[in-house]
């Protein structure tokens, strides 16, 4: 069995846990802030820079990581934030920061379909995403 690398953290988008109508963030879903609701397999790497990654996520009772399946993230925020919020959407990586989300798409191999994103590393300082872990950490 091929072993490949993964990578956990946290879809990421300016507006991300604002009730629309207080402007405030509600406490985090997860039993402790920051703690990674995405994991992404590395399928592939194009160089040091941009990869595609197969999704798994979890329940905020943080069961087991399961592949992400279209019928069960469409409905989700973070699926849905990223059409209104393209090319300032962003998958902020644990120990690395945030990389910029180019597109999902859907993908199969051999456990069936799943979710895959393909993924740029943002180079420049995002300051709302600093603000969202400052916030994030204050619950």
């Amino acid at each position: 069995m091929n072993q490949r690398p993964f990578a956990y953290g946290t879809f990421r988008w300016p507006t991300k846990g604002r009730v629309a109508s207080l402007g405030v963030r509600p406490p985090p879903p997860y039993p402790r802030p920051g703690e990674p609701d995405i994991a992404l397999e590395i399928l592939r790497e194009f160089s040091v820079t941009e990869f595609i990654g197969k999704v798994y996520i979890r329940p905020p009772t943080a069961g087991a990581w399961t592949p992400a399946q279209w019928d069960r993230v469409q409905s989700s925020d973070w699926f849905q934030s990223f059409e209104r919020f393209r090319g300032r959407y962003v998958f902020d990586m644990a120990g690395s920061g945030p990389w910029e989300v180019l597109h999902f798409r859907t993908e199969t191999d051999e456990t069936g379909p799943y979710i895959a994103v393909a993924l740029r590393y943002a180079s420049k300082p995002l300051g709302w995403v600093v603000a969202q872990r400052a916030q994030e950490h204050q619950f």
